[in-house]
């Protein structure tokens, strides 16, 4: 490679190592390389719904009590760009990226984020899905340390009313009990969240608190969707 790192460090650093180095090499390339140098954009579209895959099926096999909305919950906590930036700084991806733009301290994570989610997708074509699960899954343990620990440093409520206030100044949320079912024991409230008359998420839990975060995480999720369908 260009930046002069073995393959053999490289499998060190991430636990894989590539027979097709032309995917290594594009999921590391930044777009500002030059017009006709493949580069990692369509590798991150496909790595970002390899990961949500992956997670999906790994917290449904291991959470079989929670609902859908805590499992949203999970999976958006572990799916955040700061916490994917954060992994590709563990596996040392920072050096490895070939760019040529000057990237300012507020788009570092996101440069992270976008080759970490490209490497996915880089090893999932070079490999097949059990091959990149068993080495994404890897990068994530200790799973449930790392979950617990997400969640307790995220605050969905305060994200999303961070963002609409960027987004959107003066608007006004809003969280309304839309229906509660259940015995008094086993008691499910669900929470839609609005901004205006504009539906942003829904979520559900065994008490309003919970059911407003579950709703809050909902949203999140959908902006960064949207976000990423207009980049």
């Amino acid at each position: 490679m260009e930046n002069g790192i073995s393959p053999h460090r490289i499998k060190k650093l991430i636990g894989y190592r590539f027979r097709r180095k032309s995917l290594l090499e594009t999921a590391l390339t930044h777009p500002s390389c030059g017009e006709g140098i493949p580069h990692y954009e369509r590798l991150e579209f496909l790595g970002d719904a390899i990961l949500s895959a992956v997670l999906s099926e790994e917290l449904y096999r291991r959470y079989p009590e929670k609902s859908e909305g805590d499992l949203t919950m999970y999976r958006t906590a572990l799916t955040n760009g700061r916490f994917l930036a954060e992994m590709a700084r563990e596996l040392q991806l920072g050096p490895l990226i070939r760019l040529k733009a000057v990237v300012n301290p507020q788009q570092r994570d996101s440069l992270h984020e976008n080759v970490f989610e490209a490497l996915i997708g880089a090893i999932f074509l070079d490999s097949k899905y059990a091959k990149v699960k068993k080495v994404l899954l890897g990068w994530y343990e200790p799973f449930a340390e790392r979950l617990e620990r997400e969640l307790k440093r995220t605050n969905p409520k305060g994200r999303i009313q961070e963002l609409i206030c960027a987004l959107r100044p003066n608007s006004v949320l809003d969280y309304r009990l839309i229906a509660e079912t259940g015995e008094d024991h086993e008691h499910i409230y669900s929470v839609a969240l609005y901004c205006e008359k504009e539906l942003l998420g829904i979520g559900s839990g065994s008490s309003k608190k919970v059911a407003e975060k579950n709703a809050a995480f909902h949203a999140l999720e959908v902006i960064f969707q949207r976000a990423k369908l207009q980049l």
